[in-house]
């Protein structure tokens, strides 16, 4: 009697001690469905090889020899299972399969040998990579007939391999049902004795909790409605827009596609929140992560942190197209500034620097990368130079026309009709993160009151009453005053705002345009130190010194020191022309080396005494803005030209913006 096939809702009985491999391999024909003599691992990845590799290449592989395939794979799971696949199609007596684990040995020039011997012979050859051009012997993807490039499986090929799998076809699959999934994920999802239902339900939650999409961004503004961005990020983001829609019309390849910056700040301009804007607006799943992630998340030993942002990048390939937002990125040292550190952070910042090269160079990963940093200073040159991250884009603090528009965002349905305008002018300068917190806030208030939202409530946030004493007030405004006043009657910069409204740390703030050139002379230079020293002369000549206009790298005497630091160690405007530091370096030198601190404070001593002398010789004008400014808590650039008198410059600004702040400068 002929022994009957198991149901398929019954499944064979498999032994604790076995496996899957082991079962089928020992099982009788008889035995299995058709549909179960061969692994689901092996369905699939013939289902997808087939799908990429065109009727014509196969026919070749199989009707000549000599044929050199290179099979480029989203991760390394794939790697295995392609191999066995690719054998399907023909004779492969050399394959060459790696993806960077093993560091020696998955480089470039190790195995073109073997290649040359096994082609001169006539034999077919093959290489499996993550990343070819990286690990891949370099005479094979030199001289490759035919190229793949293996991505998320299509929904075509799910149908298919669900219904020889299970001999049902699923109905309907929800869009790209295998984008975040891995190989084996695939696998898992589906089974032999399952329907196709239960195989797409499983897809699906696996899609679900695998996807690093950020799922809330129905409150994110596009990028053509940001405020604040203007100088750069908004342009290059608008243009980005447009070029991804001529990419999915077919009009340009993705290479052609300027799609990976750096955008630098002072902390809470809203670098992230333009990345969300960026990825709405693209119709993209956010990636996010950071350089702190990458640490936190392993031990810290090079390997692990390597195999995590391979990991990571990988992750992102498949959730292509995607938004990938690199946060922290000067948490990644300089290599020139490595020091005894140099053999732990040379690999690490080596490896990243490749993978980025892969992942914006590559046309399957289907990337676009925004780094974001508070230090743009402090990147390694490779890393954002063309072909990787290419430039950094500065965000400065909004002016009042962006904060007004920012308000309106926050503001959603409050306060409709409302002016911002005046509120605007108050708060022109502060960063995003403040004024969406002031939104915030007013609410509250609203809400305690149990009312609607007043005007006034925002008026409280954004300017509450000033309960500093009268001399303490006055102090401040003749502090920012000389600033101010100096900065336009010595032509160093054209002063857009000058405030006193106490924001974070800083006591006042004035925000104005530089109008030297972007290659300053000495003369230049020792003029805006006099502009920056002059809040601390104002401080001596009114009625002694206070700790306001130090404290930290980016206050008053911070920035004066920086300046004439690199002047002597960098810039060669110093009266020596050998450059002994980058311009970090240089402010570093002031600190530990003496003899170089004694020549910084010369200059700086000599520079203060020209801005005591410019105090003293403009007082009455100063002391006059100074009072307006003490009532009035804000002045615009025109007002106070008025107020000085024609003494304005006539230069044309440049686009360098600067903030000098009471004890700060930015």
């Amino acid at each position: 009697m002929a022994k009957k096939s198991p149901s398929l809702t019954k499944p064979p009985k498999v032994e604790q001690q076995g496996c899957l491999d082991e079962f089928l391999d020992g099982a009788q024909e008889d035995e299995l469905e058709p549909h179960q003599s061969r692994q689901v691992s092996d369905v699939l990845a013939r289902a997808i090889l087939e799908e990429a590799l065109p009727i014509r290449a196969r026919a070749r592989i199989r009707g000549f020899l000599a044929v050199g395939v290179v099979v480029q794979v989203p991760s390394a799971d794939w790697i295995e299972p392609i191999k066995r696949a690719i054998r399907r199609h023909g004779p492969f007596p050399h394959i060459v399969a790696r993806n960077g684990s093993a560091r020696l040995q998955d480089r470039a020039e190790v195995g073109n040998e073997e290649i040359g011997r096994y082609l001169g012979a006539n034999h077919n050859v093959c290489g499996i990579s993550t990343s070819p051009e990286r690990y891949l012997p370099s005479a094979l993807v030199a001289g490759a007939d035919i190229r793949i490039e293996i991505t998320t499986p299509s929904n075509k090929v799910i149908s298919n391999v669900i219904l020889e799998v299970t001999k049902g076809r699923p109905r309907k699959l929800p869009p790209r049902v295998a984008s975040g999934l891995g190989f084996y994920d695939l696998c898992t999802a589906i089974r032999i004795q399952s329907s196709p239902v239960d195989c797409v339900r499983r897809l699906t939650a696996m899609t679900r909790s695998r996807s690093m999409g950020d799922p809330h961004l129905d409150d994110v503004p596009l990028v053509r409605d940001l405020h604040g961005y203007a100088g750069g990020a908004q342009e290059w983001a608008i243009k980005l827009v447009d070029d991804v829609e001529s990419w999915r019309r077919g009009e340009i390849p993705w290479s052609q596609i300027d799609r990976a910056v750096v955008l630098a700040s002072i902390p809470g301009l809203g670098k992230t929140s333009f990345a969300r804007s960026v990825a709405k607006s693209l119709g993209m799943p956010l990636v996010p992560t950071s350089v702190a992630h990458w640490f936190s998340s392993t031990a810290g030993y090079i390997n692990e942190i390597i195999k995590f942002v391979d990991t990571l990048l990988a992750q992102a390939v498949a959730n292509g197209p995607a938004v990938l937002l690199l946060d922290e990125l000067d948490g990644l040292p300089r290599r020139s500034a490595l020091g005894r550190n140099a053999d732990y952070w040379a690999p690490i910042v080596g490896h990243i620097l490749l993978a980025l090269d892969s992942a914006v160079s590559g046309d399957a990963g289907k990337l676009v990368i925004i780094g974001a940093t508070n230090h743009a200073s402090s990147l390694d040159e490779a890393l954002i130079r063309p072909g990787r991250l290419n430039r950094v884009i500065t965000i400065m603090p909004p002016d009042a026309t962006a904060v007004a528009g920012i308000l309106r965002h926050h503001l959603g349905d409050d306060l409709p009709g409302f002016d911002l305008s005046g509120l605007a002018t108050l708060g022109a300068g502060s960063t995003g993160a403040e004024i969406a917190g002031w939104v915030k806030a007013a609410r509250r208030t609203a809400r305690i009151a149990e009312r609607s939202l007043a005007a006034s409530d925002l008026l409280a946030e954004i300017a509450p009453p000033d309960v500093r004493p009268w001399a303490e007030i006055l102090a401040t405004a003749r502090h920012e005053s000389s600033h101010a006043c100096l900065s336009e009657l010595l032509r160093v910069s054209e002063v857009s705002q000058v405030s006193i409204i106490p924001t974070g740390a800083m006591a006042g703030s004035m925000r104005a345009r530089m109008l030297c050139g972007a290659s300053p002379t000495r003369a230049e230079l020792d003029a805006y130190v006099v502009t920056t020293l002059a809040g601390r002369a104002a401080d001596e000549f009114w009625g002694g010194v206070s700790a306001g206009a130090g404290g930290h790298p980016s206050s008053d005497l911070g920035i004066a020191t920086r300046t004439v630091a690199s002047c002597h160690a960098s810039l060669g405007l110093g009266g020596n022309i050998a450059m002994r530091a980058t311009d970090e370096q240089a402010f570093d030198l002031v600190r530990t080396d003496a003899a170089f601190r004694a020549v910084v404070e010369r200059d700086l001593a000599d520079l203060y005494a020209q801005a005591l002398a410019h105090v003293a010789a403009n007082a009455d004008v100063i002391d006059r803005v100074a009072h307006v400014l003490a009532e009035s808590r804000i002045l615009d650039g025109p007002t106070l030209r008025r107020m000085i008198g024609p003494s304005t410059p006539d230069a044309s600004p440049v686009e360098s913006a600067v903030t000098i702040s009471g004890g700060r400068h930015e």
